[in-house]
């Protein structure tokens, strides 16, 4: 794979087709501020790293401008890592997808053999996800910082609870971040590590990710990392700080950089990380007791847009955004990360897939 270079702590952007990546470098200038909050773009095209530079502040106050290798928050782009997990211990045989949730979660257990892991991952479980104004609430009773034992065990008390009254597992699509978290604390109970430790060792160090992990890392206060930012009444940026919620791995706990996910995007390609059936398991659809396709597999979302199939997944958590694309076909892939609170990230990686597809 064509890669870079870094020099010292800030990375040289990339720019391999100079009049292609000026439509992306236009584009930005016309989104953003040069003072104002921005985003990092990175597009891999057929195996090599054609595009990768910053735009705009990383940090308001220190005036530190967004590189390549700022290292921002994924949120729930994040949540593919899970499904990553989950298929890497399925085919070493710890488990299987069609598994009850239960069986690797013996505190909710009494969810029976109707909610599965394939479920999970596939937002057709039917349980509510936690992140109603209520579920927050309960979990927050348990303590102020929350942890993953902290979601199991209300819904253990909860008993099976479903998203739609009348429903049962498999009967619809509803997206959930706590089924995620559900599934982050399966990798941590069948692996026997941290879910920081699962990804740092068998994925991050492997691929040379240097500046992606899961929380809780002490790199979350190296200086290249960047601020989220939202508005006020006055749409003035303000600093967006923490969330109780923080401490919950498996729906997208990451922080990463540009440059990172180009060498994710490479082991991906090359089905490095698990096989090749594997992956394609990863890039299909659920689907629904009625049959119905939900369009998104484990942890991707999935599509054809202008005759391009791909699977893409966007997030937002505490100031950051962050939208993926990884096209099947042409081998194209877009990642944008951001700390700008109104930036349209998917138009962004349509510019992007149209000065290089």
């Amino acid at each position: 794979m064509a890669f870079f270079r870094r020099t010292g702590s800030t990375s040289k952007a990339i720019r391999a087709h100079a009049a292609r990546s000026a439509e992306i470098d236009d584009y930005a200038d016309s989104e953003i501020e040069a003072d104002g909050p921005g985003f990092a773009l990175a597009v891999v095209a057929r195996g090599t790293v054609v595009h990768a530079a910053g735009y705009g502040l990383a940090d308001l106050r220190r005036g530190l401008p967004v590189e390549a290798d700022t290292i921002f928050h994924l949120a729930s782009c994040g949540k593919q890592f899970t499904g990553l997990g989950v298929l890497m211990l399925a085919e070493e045989g710890k488990l299987h997808l069609d598994d009850a949730v239960g069986k690797h979660l013996p505190s909710i257990a009494g969810f029976g053999p109707r909610v599965t892991i394939r479920q999970l991952l596939h937002h057709t479980s039917g349980i509510r996800d936690l992140y109603d104004e209520d579920g927050v609430k309960q979990v927050l009773a348990r303590c102020e910082r929350p942890a993953n034992a902290d979601v199991i065990r209300t819904y253990a008390d909860l008993g099976c609870p479903m998203a739609e009254a009348g429903t049962k597992a498999g009967d619809t699509y509803s997206y959930s971040n706590s089924g995620y978290e559900l599934l982050g604390a399966v990798i941590e109970g069948v692996s026997g590590q941290s879910y920081h430790d699962f990804f740092a060792r068998r994925v991050f160090d492997r691929l040379e990710m240097k500046d992606t992990f899961s929380v809780p890392d002490r790199r979350i206060d190296d200086p290249r990392c960047a601020t989220g930012y939202t508005l006020d009444d006055w749409d003035d940026f303000i600093e967006a700080g923490g969330n109780e919620f923080d401490g919950l791995v498996g729906s997208g706990s990451f922080y990463t950089t540009a440059f990172d996910l180009c060498r994710y995007e490479q082991a991906l390609r090359t089905n490095s990380l698990i096989s090749e059936t594997s992956m394609a398991q990863a890039f299909t659809g659920g689907r629904t007791n009625d049959g119905d396709s939900t369009n998104y597999g484990f942890g991707w979302s999935l599509g054809v847009q202008n005759g391009i199939s791909f699977a893409d997944h966007e997030g937002d958590w505490n100031g950051f955004r962050s939208y993926i694309c990884y096209c099947l076909d042409p081998a194209l892939s877009i990642f944008v990360l951001s700390n700008h609170p109104e930036l349209d990230l998917s138009e962004a990686a349509d510019v992007a897939i149209d000065a290089y597809r």
